[in-house]
């Protein structure tokens, strides 16, 4: 469904008079730039084929709690359905996307980090149980194992290198009671005059361990040694290098997996490269310890 027909059907239902207005080009979901009357920007996010708008309700609760701690986060104010998907309507949060991690804003983010400790609400996925299920059998629309099997004799390989490290781990002892973003990478992180001034897209928030979103920085960041020295070193601070193995694993997949679908070629071989990269430094690390 267009954006624009989608408006029409949300003000219709809601008495409101959204106009379109552009789509963001950053992220992979349908997320597009709206105006109000009094010509406020809000973000319309649209799940095609969703229908559990309690989900959404979800990342509206924890949105509101995480606002009240002073984390810059959304503000949803309006969410719906219709038989087609679910809509939400989000405040605008200022600043752009970040393209590259600089590490003086480590501290900050290390920070929100902190208050995603010890506050998961009721009713969302097990964030480590979602993240072990994906490696091992395949997730719902991500973390698909067709395409790295069909790719080549290469990427069949890390797929099961990756099963084979996530099954010897899955049992390691993690925390259950943090919120996980899922997503805390650069695309959804967004920056105004060199500070942290929102972190978007919570609908696919879970309950878990918040290091996880850590270990997302760190991949997403690798290329920058200095940065992904220091995650490395806080994330062992607060979890074992078998628990990060396991999160890395999920996260080598599910790009891989996306990019070979999604991506050119060069982007496709720049994250197998990354993943053959961590793999490397994570048996490097775990033979040190040793």
């Amino acid at each position: 469904m267009k954006p624009v027909e989608l408006l029409q059907r949300m003000n219709a239902l809601h008495q409101t008079t959204f106009t379109f207005l552009e789509k963001y080009p950053d992220g992979e979901q349908g997320a597009f730039a709206v105006t109000d009357h009094l010509s406020r920007r809000w973000v319309l996010k649209w799940a095609p084929g969703a229908d559990n708008v309690e989900w959404m309700q979800g990342a509206k609760a924890v949105t509101d709690l995480l606002r009240s701690l002073g984390y810059p986060a959304p503000y949803y104010l309006l969410i719906g359905s219709i038989p087609e998907g679910i809509y939400s309507i989000q405040s605008a949060l200022p600043g752009s996307p970040v393209r590259q991690l600089p590490s003086t804003l480590l501290p900050r983010l290390l920070e929100l980090n902190e208050l995603q400790r010890g506050r998961a609400i009721p009713g969302r996925k097990d964030w480590h149980q979602e993240v072990i299920n994906t490696v091992l059998w395949g997730g719902d629309g991500y973390c698909l194992h067709e395409s790295l099997q069909q790719h080549s004799s290469g990427t069949a390989e890390l797929l099961q290198t990756l099963q084979a490290l996530v099954m010897s781990h899955q049992d390691e002892p993690h925390h259950t009671t943090d919120i996980v973003h899922g997503d805390f990478q650069h695309a959804n992180i967004l920056i105004e005059e060199k500070q942290i001034s929102g972190v978007v897209d919570w609908d696919g928030f879970g309950a878990g361990d918040c290091v996880f979103d850590i270990a997302t920085l760190l991949f997403y960041s690798y290329e920058s040694v200095e940065v992904r020295e220091r995650l490395w070193n806080y994330a062992l601070e607060r979890a074992s290098l078998k628990l990060l193995s396991i999160y890395l694993a999920h996260l080598i997949l599910r790009q891989v997996d996306w990019s070979l679908r999604y991506h050119d070629q060069t982007t496709s071989e720049r994250y197998i490269t990354r993943g053959h990269a961590l793999l490397q430094e994570i048996a490097y690390r775990s033979h040190s310890a040793r």
